[in-house]
C-alpha cells in the first residue's frame, strides 16, 4: 500500500477509543465500553482484565499492534521549565537531574523524566521538563503488553490536548464521567495541567461542575500570582473536550460559570464530517505527532514539536535495530572463529609468527570491506525510506489533482479499501472510469479487493482483466476497471 497507518489508542475510564490515521488523513475511528472497576477515576484498576478488553478491541476491529501511539493520564506527573547555561552535552543530563531533584515535588526514584529543548540562545537554553510517575507508566506499558501491543509513543494525556488544540494561549477543559483535565497554554506551551477526579462515587454532574470551575479558579490564580508579567484574562478562549463536551448539559452548566469565550477546535488533519471531534481530541492530538509541522496557514498556532515528548523510557520501546547491529556480531564471530582456527593450524604446523601476522592483516582487511558493505546496506535502506516518502507525496499530490474532478471522492474510498498484500502501481480515469493497475502475493487477495469494491457501491460495474502470474511465487498482476461512478 502507499502509507503505513497509525493507530492512536485512549483509556478512559468508560471506554477506550482508538483513530487509525494515515498520513494526514483520519480513516476510521471507534471504542469499547468498559467493565466497571477496569480503570477507576483514570487509572488501571485491572491490568488483566482492561489488556483483555483491549485485546478484543483489536481483534474485532482488525487493528494492527504496530505502529500505536497511546496516552497516558496527566495524574500526578509534573512538568518544568528550566533555564541553564548553555554546558556541554555529557554534562547536560546530570544537570538536568540536579535540577529535577530541586524542583520536583517527589523523589525522582518515582518519577521516569523526558526532556525538550525549547530555545537556545547564546549563554542559556530552556528545557521543557516532565516527570511521570512511573508506577502509573509501568502499569500501562504492561497491560498493554498483556495485549501483545509494545507502542512505539506514549504522550501524557493533556499535552495531547494541547496539540489537538494548537493555540498560542488557550484554556483547555476535558470533560469525562469520572475526571476532568484542566490544561492553561502559554505560549504555545503547556504551563500548567492538572486532574480533577470525583471527591466520591456517585457525585452527579451538577455537584461536579462547581467542583470544575472552582479548581479552575484556583489554577488561574496560581498561574496569575507566577506570572504577573504575562496573566490570564477573560479573553483567553476556552476549549471544552471529551465525551461530556457534547452533552448540552454539561456545556451549559460550564459555559454559566466562565466569563471567557469558548471556541470550537479546529484540525489540521482531513477528518470525516460525521466524527465526533470533542471526544477524539486525545487521539487526534496523538497523531498530530506524527502528522504536523511548523508549517501552518493558521495565525496563533503553537510549536508543536514542543508539547508531546514521547515519555516511554527507551527500554519498553521498540527496538530499533541497524543493520550494523546484526552484520558486525556475526561478522566478528565468523571472523574470530576463522582466526582461531588457523592460528591452532599454525601451531599445528609449526607455523612461524609472521604468516600468522600476514592471516590477522588479511583477516583485518575482510572486516573493512564487510564494513563497507553494511554502510552501502545502510545507504540503501535511507534510500528507500526517501522512496517512500516521495510516493506519499505523490499520492498526495494525486489527489489534489483530482480534487476539482467528480471522481476524487471515489478514488479516495478506493485507495482506502486496499487490502493487506494488494500493492497498486498505476491509476487512469476517463470519463466516468477509474483504471487501477497492480500485483498482489495470490488470487484470492485481488478477489477480495474486487469484492470490497462491488459492495461499496461506488461503481455501477467493476471488473477484473485477465490475471497473470501467481505461480512459482511470481506475484499476479492484475487490472481492475470501475464504470460508470454511480451517484452517492
Amino acid at each position: 500500500m502507499f502509507s503505513r497507518s497509525i493507530v492512536t489508542l485512549n483509556i478512559e475510564s468508560n471506554e477506550v477509543r482508538y483513530v487509525v490515521v494515515r498520513g494526514k488523513r483520519v480513516l476510521r475511528w471507534g471504542s469499547l465500553p468498559l467493565a466497571p472497576g477496569l480503570v477507576s477515576q483514570g487509572l488501571i484498576a485491572d491490568s488483566a482484565g482492561l489488556s483483555s478488553a483491549i485485546n478484543i478491541l483489536f481483534m474485532e476491529e482488525k487493528l494492527p499492534r504496530s505502529r500505536v501511539i497511546a496516552s497516558l493520564t496527566g495524574q500526578r506527573s509534573a512538568l518544568r521549565i528550566f533555564s541553564l547555561p548553555k554546558i556541554k552535552s555529557n554534562l547536560l543530563d546530570e544537570a538536568i537531574h540536579h535540577e529535577a531533584e530541586r524542583e520536583m515535588p517527589v523523589s525522582l526514584e518515582e518519577l521516569y523524566l523526558s526532556q525538550h529543548l525549547l530555545d537556545a540562545k547564546d549563554s542559556e537554553q530552556q528545557f521543557f521538563v516532565i516527570g511521570v510517575p512511573r508506577d502509573i507508566l509501568d502499569t500501562e506499558v504492561r497491560t498493554l503488553g498483556q495485549a501483545g501491543i509494545r507502542p512505539d509513543i506514549v504522550n501524557l494525556k493533556p499535552l495531547a490536548l494541547a496539540r489537538a488544540v494548537n493555540r498560542e494561549e488557550a484554556l483547555i477543559i476535558d470533560l469525562e464521567p469520572e475526571t476532568f483535565d484542566l490544561v492553561v497554554v502559554v505560549g504555545g506551551i503547556p504551563m500548567i495541567m492538572r486532574t480533577v477526579t470525583s471527591r466520591s462515587e456517585g457525585m452527579i454532574l451538577e455537584d461536579r461542575v462547581p467542583q470544575l470551575t472552582g479548581e479552575l479558579a484556583r489554577t488561574l490564580e496560581f498561574y496569575n500570582s507566577s506570572h504577573p508579567e504575562h496573566p490570564l484574562g477573560p479573553t483567553t478562549p476556552v476549549f471544552l473536550t471529551g465525551l461530556l463536551a457534547d452533552d448540552t448539559t454539561a456545556c451549559d452548566l460550564v459555559k454559566a460559570t466562565i466569563d471567557n469565550p469558548i471556541e470550537t477546535l479546529a484540525l489540521p488533519l482531513k477528518c470525516p464530517p460525521n466524527l465526533p471531534v470533542s471526544q477524539y481530541a486525545v487521539n487526534i492530538g496523538l497523531a498530530l505527532r506524527q502528522a504536523s509541522s511548523r508549517k501552518t496557514a493558521n495565525p496563533g498556532t503553537a510549536p508543536l514539536q514542543v508539547v508531546n515528548p514521547n515519555v516511554l523510557p527507551q527500554r519498553c520501546g521498540p527496538q530499533q535495530i541497524s543493520p550494523g547491529k546484526i552484520l558486525y556480531p556475526l561478522i566478528a564471530m565468523a571472523l574470530i572463529a576463522h582466526v582461531f582456527f588457523m592460528y591452532q593450524w599454525k601451531i599445528g604446523g609449526e607455523a612461524n609468527i609472521a604468516d600468522i601476522q600476514d592471516e590477522l592483516i588479511s583477516v583485518n582487511r575482510q572486516i573493512d570491506q564487510m564494513r563497507e558493505v553494511t554502510i552501502t546496506t545502510a545507504a540503501a535502506i535511507d534510500d528507500a525510506e526517501a522512496e517512500a516518502d516521495r510516493l506519499e507525496e505523490e499520492r498526495e499530490s494525486i489527489l489534489a489533482a483530482l480534487a476539482t474532478s467528480n471522481l476524487s471522492d471515489s478514488l479516495q474510498l478506493v485507495l482506502d479499501e486496499i487490502p493487506e498484500g494488494v500493492h497498486i502501481t498505476s491509476i487512469q480515469q476517463a470519463a466516468e472510469q477509474i483504471s487501477l493497475g497492480g500485483d498482489a502475493d495470490r488470487e484470492s487477495s485481488v478477489a477480495d479487493y474486487l469484492l470490497a469494491l462491488e459492495r461499496m457501491g461506488v461503481f455501477s460495474t467493476v471488473y477484473v482483466a485477465p490475471l497473470s502470474g501467481g505461480d512459482d511465487d511470481i506475484p499476479v498482476t492484475f487490472s481492475i476497471i470501475g464504470d460508470k461512478v454511480a451517484t452517492r
